[in-house]
C-alpha cells in the first residue's frame, strides 16, 4: 500500500484548523459560568456571573472591595438567574456555609444574605446570635400603624414574624436542603396604610430601600453606574395586589420604569409559599419595615422612616442609578446627558461648575454709576453668566385648583407676577403648572429639568426626587402657613444633597435654622399668605449671588491643570 505523504499546503491547513479549534474550545469554557449552569446572562443595573463549580452552594458573600471581573465579586451570585438544576440547595451536616449574614442594618432597614422563609416565618440561621440586631429593630407584625397604646404593642414582633435559630434547629425543622429563591429581593413588611401615597412610597420607601441597598456599592458614580444587580422581585406580605398604588398610579409607573425586570408578590402569593410547608432560602433580601424604623433614634428627630437608612454608608452619587433609569424611561435624555457638568437638553448639569464672583444685587444698588453704563455692564455680566451656567428652569407647582392647602389669591398672584418679571429680566424659563394636569412623563421630564422648584407643602413637591441633585444651584422652596412646618421635603432635600427653604409669608428659613415640626390651625387651609417678592429675591440669590461649592469634577480638572503645568 502506498504511503501517505502530506503536502506542505495540507500541513498548514491542518495546523490552522487545529489552532482555531483550540481557541473556540477555550472561549467556550471561559464563557460558561459553571458546568451545571444552563443560564449565564446578567440581569440588572450591572454585574457579572459568578459560580463555584466545586460546590452546590453559591460563593459566600464578602463585604470587602471587589472587582467586577473577579469571581469573588459579592454581587455575582445575585446578578444571574438560577438554572433549572439549581432549584434546590443542599448542604452537609455542619451547614456552616448556609448561615444567614447581615450585610447592613439601620432600624427598619436590613440587608440579609441567605435568610430562610418557612411556614410564613423568617428565619435567621446563625451560630452567633449576639451579632444579629434586635428583632424589634428589623421587623414588626405588619399591623396598621396607629398611636394608641394597644396598636403600638400590637406591632411588636413575635416568633411568628422572625426567629433567630442555630443550624442544629434549622436541620431539625427542614433538614439539609431548601428551595432557592435567587437574586435580590425587596421585602416590604408594611401594611397598605401608607403605600398608596406617592410621597410615602417614593420619598420614604423607595429612597430607604435604595439607600440601604446602595450601601453595598460605594463606587456608584455620577453617571449612575453601579455593580448592584437590579432587584429580582418585590414582596409585600401584607398587601393585596393593586392596594399599593396611588390614585395617579405613579407608584407602579416608577417601579416598572426604574426596575423593569422586577416582579411582584402580594399577600396571596406569600400565603401560597406558606401553604407549601417547605423552606425557601433567599439569596439576598433588603428588608424594609416601617414600624421597626419608628423605633430608631433618627426617626424621632425627623418623623421620616428613610432617615434611618440615610445613616448607612453610601456613595455621594447613590441616587443617580434611580434617577438615570427613570429619566431614560420617560425619554428625557440619554446616558451621556447624565454626566456631571454637561448641560444637555434636560439641563441636567446646569450651573454645576459656575462660579459667579459678582454680586449683581449690590451692583444694581451701587450709587454714582451712570445708568447707561450700569445697565450695559449688568447686561453683559448677565449674558456671560447665562452662557456659563445654561438657562435655569423655575417651576412653581400650583395647588390653586386643588381645594386644599392653597395660597391666598393675592399671594398667588403676587408670586406669578414676580416670576414673570424674573423671566423677562433674566431670560430664565418659568413654568407655572398644576402637576395633575400633566401626564406622568411630562411631570418627570419637567422636574428633571428644574433648577428651582417651589410650592405649598403638598404631594407635588415629591417630584424634587427627579431634580439634578448634583447641581449646587438646585433648590426647593416650600410655602407654609406661618408657624407651621413639616420635615417631609426638607429631609428629602438633605438626603439628596439639595438646598431647601421654607417660607412664612415674607420670612425665609433653611437648615440648620429650621423650626420645630408644627401643624397650627390654618396649616391645611386655603388662606396661606405669601409675599412674592421674598420668593423672587431668594431665587436671584440662589442663582446669581451665592457662590456654590466647587464640584468634584471641577476640583479634578484644576488638579489636572496644575499637574500639567509641573
Amino acid at each position: 500500500m502506498a504511503s501517505f505523504h502530506p503536502t506542505r499546503r495540507e500541513i498548514v491547513l491542518v495546523s490552522i484548523l487545529s489552532t482555531l479549534m483550540l481557541l473556540l474550545v477555550q472561549f467556550d469554557l471561559k464563557t460558561q459560568p459553571s458546568e451545571s449552569s444552563l443560564l449565564g446572562f446578567k440581569v440588572g443595573f450591572s454585574g457579572n456571573n459568578g459560580w463555584d463549580s466545586n460546590s452546590n452552594l453559591r460563593k459566600p458573600i464578602s463585604s470587602d472591595s471587589f472587582d467586577e471581573d473577579d469571581e469573588s465579586n459579592p454581587h455575582a451570585k445575585t446578578s444571574r438567574i438560577a438554572g433549572m438544576s439549581e432549584a434546590k440547595i443542599k448542604w452537609d451536616d455542619e451547614g456552616s456555609s448556609t448561615m444567614t449574614k447581615v450585610l447592613g442594618h439601620a432600624p427598619g432597614w436590613t440587608i440579609f444574605d441567605q435568610i430562610y422563609l418557612f411556614n410564613g416565618t423568617w428565619y435567621i440561621v446563625t451560630d452567633n446570635p449576639s451579632t444579629v440586631p434586635l428583632l424589634r429593630l428589623m421587623v414588626s407584625t405588619g399591623n396598621e400603624i396607629w398611636n394608641d397604646e394597644e396598636s403600638i404593642k400590637g406591632r411588636e414582633p413575635t416568633e411568628k414574624d422572625m426567629r433567630i435559630i442555630f443550624p442544629s434547629e434549622a436541620k431539625r425543622l427542614w433538614g439539609n436542603s431548601a428551595s432557592l429563591v435567587s437574586g435580590s429581593t425587596f421585602l416590604v413588611n408594611d401594611p397598605p396604610q401608607f403605600l398608596d401615597h406617592y410621597y410615602h412610597f417614593a420619598a420614604e420607601l423607595l429612597v430607604g430601600l435604595w439607600r440601604t441597598y446602595s450601601s453595598l456599592d460605594l463606587s456608584i458614580n455620577a453617571q449612575g453606574i453601579t455593580k448592584l444587580p437590579s432587584p429580582s422581585r418585590m414582596i409585600m406580605p401584607h398587601v393585596q395586589a393593586g392596594k399599593w398604588n396611588d390614585y395617579a398610579k405613579m407608584n407602579s409607573f416608577l417601579s416598572r420604569a426604574i426596575f423593569p425586570s422586577m416582579s411582584y408578590e402580594y399577600s396571596n402569593d406569600f400565603l401560597d409559599r406558606t401553604d407549601t410547608s417547605r423552606s425557601f432560602i433567599f439569596e439576598r433580601v433588603v428588608f424594609a419595615d416601617r414600624a421597626a424604623a419608628f423605633r430608631g433614634p433618627e426617626f424621632g428627630k425627623t418623623w421620616r422612616t428613610a432617615s434611618e437608612a440615610v445613616t448607612l454608608p453610601a456613595s455621594k452619587y447613590w441616587w443617580s442609578p434611580i434617577r438615570k433609569n427613570l429619566i431614560e424611561f420617560v425619554g428625557g435624555g440619554g446616558h451621556a446627558e447624565l454626566e456631571a457638568g454637561v448641560a444637555g437638553d434636560l439641563g441636567l448639569g446646569i450651573g454645576l461648575d459656575a462660579e459667579p464672583d459678582v454680586d449683581l444685587i449690590a451692583l444694581e444698588e451701587e450709587e454714582g454709576a451712570l445708568v447707561e453704563e450700569k445697565e450695559e455692564l449688568l447686561k453683559k455680566l448677565k449674558n456671560e453668566k447665562q452662557a456659563k451656567m445654561g438657562k435655569p428652569v423655575i417651576t412653581y407647582v400650583s395647588r390653586q385648583d386643588w381645594g386644599r392647602r392653597m395660597l391666598k389669591k393675592e399671594g398667588h398672584e403676587s408670586l406669578v407676577k414676580e416670576l414673570k418679571e424674573l423671566e423677562k429680566k433674566y431670560n430664565w424659563e418659568v413654568n407655572i403648572v398644576s402637576m395633575d394636569k400633566l401626564s406622568r412623563d411630562e411631570q418627570i421630564r419637567l422636574s428633571a429639568r428644574t433648577t428651582v422648584m417651589m410650592g405649598v407643602h403638598g404631594n407635588g413637591l415629591t417630584h424634587l426626587l427627579w431634580m439634578n441633585n448634583q447641581n449646587p444651584r438646585s433648590t426647593v422652596i416650600e410655602f407654609f402657613y406661618p408657624g407651621g412646618f413639616a420635615e417631609d421635603y426638607e429631609f428629602t432635600c438633605r438626603a439628596l444633597g439639595m438646598r431647601h427653604y421654607g417660607i412664612w409669608d415674607d420670612q425665609a428659613f433653611t437648615a440648620p435654622d429650621t423650626p420645630q415640626v408644627a401643624y397650627p390651625e390654618g396649616f391645611q387651609g386655603n388662606e396661606i399668605p405669601l409675599n412674592g417678592k421674598t420668593v423672587a429675591d431668594l431665587i436671584v440669590q440662589r442663582l446669581l449671588v451665592e457662590k456654590p461649592e466647587k464640584s468634584q469634577s471641577q476640583i479634578q480638572r484644576e488638579l489636572t491643570e496644575l499637574e500639567n503645568l509641573d
